[in-house]
């Protein structure tokens, strides 16, 4: 076999990706430039299209790709963007054919840019295609991750694998790099604690999020102009939802509430009855008369983590994290997919830099990659009393500045422009401290939410 591109050509050259979700998949196509050999490790069997895996369980609720993510994913996977919206994948015009309302303010429709909306098993179906298809790249379902394997105090040089439940089918699979990208359990966390590292400190913050969801058939137009409804939690009211159209014109409702009282239910009619609550009433009437097209699934999210992997001082060489193994938020806010990539583009950077000391390298790229994602929704979590562990003048100056902001980017498109930078992570949140926002802010922050006129 040819070396890969950017690959040293050694026969060993060998990656291992612990994991088949969107981080692994990224990392797995990034590995595939620089080593002659990829093998992609997962738990779960791969179920038929278009279904949700089990080790996925937030799979079933809303997902989306902000215009970065996308533009990310393009350079790994070439013409996907074209391909998802040709199977059928919904391609949205950011703000203008999106209904958001943030704090209790309606956002202004201005058009800043696409969003990518797919069902989670429907994008990780052709990303796992496009994986396959390169031909040094493996996948080996039904296995799971045991342990790591050293060569010396500070090398790991592969990792053993066991049939889930059979512990007398271990088999050491030996690698030049093993990336954990399994998830916010965090296992490679707790693996350098095994190997005598330190482990990295948390920066954890509990949110106490429900969500459930269903999707539905809705006939052409019922729905108006709009392809998606956002409408967020407020300081006097822990619940919120999304409704947005996703591939072959399907849509699904994901609701969600902070502290168990809110969490949505489960039942179809009280599930119902909670969209009520929160839709506008011609929205209530198209929902009343669509057609469910799955039971209800439900996912806890207990709180936001981040791993300060990137401030250790000492690492084993040939061992990384990634994903929701470094750093997982509140999915309310939609970066998951987008952060993935952007740690899997950390990643291909730090490699196209050589190996020597890859993992501290990587660590500081990947916390840069994740950093606006965690200051926006840790900022705006900390603002909703109802999370616990905020004191409470930190909670009102912030739950404050929120709603002033909203209330401006209800009526200036600069502002409006900030806050949906800030959340698609296509800007940073300092965005919303330049001067010309905070005058706006200053000027039509205070009194009621605004709500102009939909164009």
């Amino acid at each position: 076999m040819n070396p890969a591109p950017g690959s040293t050509g050694a026969d060993t050259s060998h990656a291992v990706v612990l994991g088949a979700g969107i981080s692994g998949l990224c990392a797995a196509r990034v590995l595939a430039d620089f080593h002659t050999r990829v093998t992609v490790v997962e738990r779960d069997v791969f179920p038929e299209a278009g279904a949700t895996r089990r080790g996925v369980p937030q799979g079933a609720h809303v997902h989306s790709l902000t215009s970065r993510g996308a533009s990310t994913l393009e350079e790994f996977f070439p013409g996907i963007v074209a391909e998802l919206t040709a199977d059928g994948a919904t391609v949205v015009s950011a703000l203008t054919e999106l209904d958001i309302v943030f704090f209790g303010s309606r956002l202004l429709r201005v058009p800043l840019g696409e969003v990518l909306q797919a069902s989670r098993p429907f994008l990780e179906d052709r990303l796992r295609a496009r994986v396959g298809a390169v031909p040094h790249i493996s996948f080996r379902p039904g296995m799971e991750a045991v342990a790591p394997v050293t060569r010396d105090a500070t090398t790991v040089s592969g990792v053993r694998l066991a049939r889930p439940g059979a512990s007398d089918s271990v088999e050491v699979l030996e690698a030049d790099l093993v990336v954990d990208a399994m998830g916010r359990a965090g296992r490679g966390a707790a693996w350098l604690g095994s190997l005598g590292y330190e482990k990295p400190a948390e920066d954890r913050l509990h949110v106490g999020v429900g969500y459930a969801s269903r999707r539905y058939r809705i006939a052409p137009g019922a729905a108006g102009g709009d392809k998606g409804v956002l409408i967020g939690a407020t300081p006097a009211r822990p619940r919120g939802l999304v409704l947005t159209r996703q591939e072959h014109d399907t849509w699904v409702l994901s609701q969600y509430g902070f502290g168990k009282a809110n969490h949505p239910p489960h039942a179809p009619e009280e599930f119902h009855r909670f969209a009520a609550e929160l839709l506008p009433a011609a929205l209530r009437d198209t929902l009343r008369h669509a057609e469910p097209l799955t039971e209800v699934a439900a996912f806890a999210y207990p709180a936001s983590v981040r791993r300060n992997f990137h401030r250790l001082r000492r690492l084993p060489d040939g061992l990384v994290s990634i994903g929701d193994a470094v750093c997982s938020v509140n999915p309310i806010y939609g970066a998951g997919m987008t952060v993935a990539a952007l740690e899997a583009a950390a990643l291909r950077d730090c490699l196209a830099a050589g190996t020597d000391g890859l993992p501290r390298r990587f660590y500081r790229a990947a916390a840069k990659a994740s950093y606006l994602s965690w200051l926006f929704s840790h900022l705006a979590d900390r603002s909703l009393p109802y999370v616990p562990g905020t004191r409470p003048l930190l909670t009102g100056v912030l739950g404050k500045a929120f709603q002033a902001t909203m209330r401006a980017a209800a009526v200036d498109p600069a502002v409006a422009a900030g806050v949906w930078n800030a959340v698609s992570l296509s800007g940073s949140p300092a965005e919303l401290a330049g001067p010309r926002v905070l005058a706006s802010v200053l000027r039509h922050g205070a009194g009621r939410p605004r709500r102009p006129h939909r164009p």
